[in-house]
């Protein structure tokens, strides 16, 4: 085991699942080391399951953020705010790839302006629903995604094209960048055991498998074959035989707060 001290160079929640992210300076970790606000809301398709990005590329183009007033959605030159309670309640399906079978879920519906916001964004029938704590934290969902800034790098190197927004494709919530401003080696999460924040430590729990979302460009919500294409052959690289893998995961020892610019101390597995 070893440290190297790293800083943190950027954060983001996700308070709509399958959205595009808030940037923040700071995220606060709730007692079981969940960030708080993050992902606490998903997207309903007209069969009633949980969807996400890759079936719906235009997700891409609605911004969530959430405030004192409630969620906050921003798409097509339209901004809608929606109270953080209340809605029909509704049981809803989604896919546990463990169990290869669904899970029910209990969820509360945002009502018809929200679903007019997508539809008109989209062009599909959508519903936004807010999601129960237990949909929120089933057990094949993880806590928080680590990427370094190397890595990012190294993916933008690696494709033949300007890669647009790579840190929103890769929808991190903890970017791990040099203590003095420079580049953390590539892929240094991938040795990652621990990270060190004061008194907060997070813990990997696993490495993050890659789907088709990194694909989606932030700006123009087209899917793009070769984002993927190049994060393959550099899993390869590092994982021969292994799904495709970009970052990883892991959770807080309790409660506490991470700041933009704080120093982490990492802990590293050269085994």
């Amino acid at each position: 085991m070893a440290d190297l001290i790293a800083r943190i160079a950027g954060l983001w929640r996700y308070p709509v699942k399958s959205c595009a992210g808030e940037a923040v300076d700071t995220l606060r970790l709730d007692a079981d080391g969940w960030p708080v606000g993050d992902r606490g809301w998903g997207i309903v398709d007209a069969a009633g399951e949980l969807t996400w990005m890759g079936a719906y590329p235009r997700l891409a183009l609605v911004h969530a953020r959430l405030s004192g007033a409630g969620l906050t959605l921003q798409a097509q030159g339209r901004s809608l705010t929606l109270p953080s309670e209340g809605g029909d309640a509704l049981d809803v399906r989604g896919w546990n790839g463990e169990r290869q079978a669904f899970d029910a879920l209990q969820v509360w519906d945002a009502g018809d302006d929200a679903a007019a916001l997508l539809r008109a964004t989209t062009g599909e029938r959508l519903r936004l629903v807010r999601l129960s704590i237990e949909a929120q934290r089933r057990p094949i969902l993880n806590a928080l995604h680590i990427v370094g800034e190397g890595s990012l790098r190294s993916w933008q190197d690696a494709v033949a094209q300007p890669l647009n927004a790579p840190s929103q494709r890769a929808r991190p919530n903890l970017l791990l960048g040099a203590e003095d401003g420079g580049e953390l080696p590539p892929f240094i999460e991938d040795i990652l055991t621990e990270a060190r924040i004061g008194a907060l430590t997070l813990k990997r729990t696993t490495v993050c498998v890659r789907c088709v979302v990194p694909t989606v460009d932030p700006a123009s919500a087209e899917p793009q074959a070769f984002a993927l294409d190049a994060l393959t052959r550099l899993s390869a690289e590092r994982a021969p035989g292994a799904p495709v893998q970009f970052g990883i995961y892991a959770r807080g020892s309790g409660a506490g707060t991470l700041s933009v610019g704080d120093h982490v101390a990492l802990s590293l597995d050269f085994a």
